[in-house]
């Protein structure tokens, strides 16, 4: 049951955000239960305009919860279609029996799945919409909900059957759901939250250095900035990119901004420099923060080299050693002769 956790987070990474220079996105991220769980309820929405997380709902609120106090004016507007977001939640629990029943899975408190979907609308700058949605079952991507072919295409062939009885009845609902419900909800949302989709917070950033036998990984740790859109590199010698090996991601923050940390492995050279540079369309110019070796980085590329110079006059002096001649008392002298010395 433990294995729930990481499965119900898996919403917040499941598909990729869609953005569009001079459009708006509203996103749902609805989340479902087949039976209760300690901590979190059986039900959860949470809603996003562009980047910016602005409300959620659960069975245990049971209303609307608004994280934008400029919202709360439009509680009397949403209240209205309260019989519509009923019908919503009605059509998720569905959904959500009709994969535990083709699964075969049995549900209880012993046995719980997640259904989970994300679901978005986009009006564009030039005035068209595009929508999708995807969805999740047990943290595997089954279904994607095609908008121009107003269709569910399975994702993998165990969902065909799932997808098949989704078109007969939840197809043209869907289109309605995602150009009419989802557009409207969006031009309410967008005057009221023009000041927040537009600030630009700035970020920060911090350095740092992990060593280990098999070698050195900066790291750039740049957070606290909005919107979510960011880049971060290390520069070598001021001029040389530096790759990752591992993909860096963009993490949200509890208050709302974002977070993103990227490593890269190093090979201590004297005289190297090595900088962290983010652009942000908060920062005027390109923010630069250069890595400076404290007491123990420069001793980490000290040491190496004073043990290779160690091991090297150990080495010649046992060369010099075996070179040497043992007289006839048993001590040791050099290729000079004693003839030599009192010449």
């Amino acid at each position: 049951m433990a294995g729930i956790l990481p499965l119900v987070c898996l919403i917040f990474s499941l598909g990729t955000s869609v953005v569009y220079s001079g459009s708006h996105t509203l996103r749902f991220h609805v989340t479902k239960l087949t039976a209760p769980y300690p901590g979190f309820p059986d039900y959860m929405l949470l809603a996003y305009v562009d980047d910016l997380r602005f409300a959620r709902y659960n069975n245990e609120l049971n209303r609307c919860e608004f994280w934008i106090p400029a919202l709360g004016a439009l509680n009397e507007r949403i209240t209205k279609q309260k019989n519509y977001t009923h019908n919503f939640k009605i059509s998720h629990h569905q959904k959500t029996k009709l994969l535990t029943d083709l699964y075969n899975k049995t549900s209880g408190k012993d046995a719980i799945h997640v259904y989970q979907t994300k679901s978005a609308c986009v009006m564009h700058e030039d005035g068209t919409i595009s929508a999708y949605q995807e969805v999740a079952f047990n943290g595997k991507e089954l279904i994607a909900y095609d908008y121009q072919m107003g269709t569910f295409i399975p994702t993998t062939p165990e969902a065909q059957v799932a997808a098949q009885v989704w078109n007969e009845d939840y197809a043209k609902i869907e289109k309605v759901f995602l150009e009419n419900f989802c557009t409207h909800r969006l031009s309410w949302y967008l005057p009221a939250l023009a000041s927040h989709l537009e600030k630009l917070v700035p970020p920060k950033v911090k350095v740092s250095i992990s060593e280990s036998d098999s070698g050195a990984e900066l790291h750039c740790r740049v957070y606290g900035f909005y919107p979510r859109d960011v880049e971060v590199k290390w520069i070598k010698n001021g001029r040389d990119e530096i790759h990752s090996e591992e993909a860096a991601q963009i993490l949200p923050n509890p208050d709302g901004t974002y977070q993103i940390r990227v490593s890269v492995g190093v090979t201590p050279e004297g005289g190297a420099t090595y900088s962290c540079h983010v652009e942000h369309s908060s920062l005027e110019k390109t923010l630069v923060v250069p890595f400076e070796y404290n007491n123990r980085s420069i001793l980490y590329i000290i040491i190496p080299i004073c043990g290779a110079l160690l091991l090297l006059m150990i080495g010649l002096g046992l060369f010099l050693f075996k070179k040497g001649k043992k007289d006839p008392n048993g001590s040791y002298q050099s290729g000079s002769t004693e003839t030599d010395i009192e010449n």
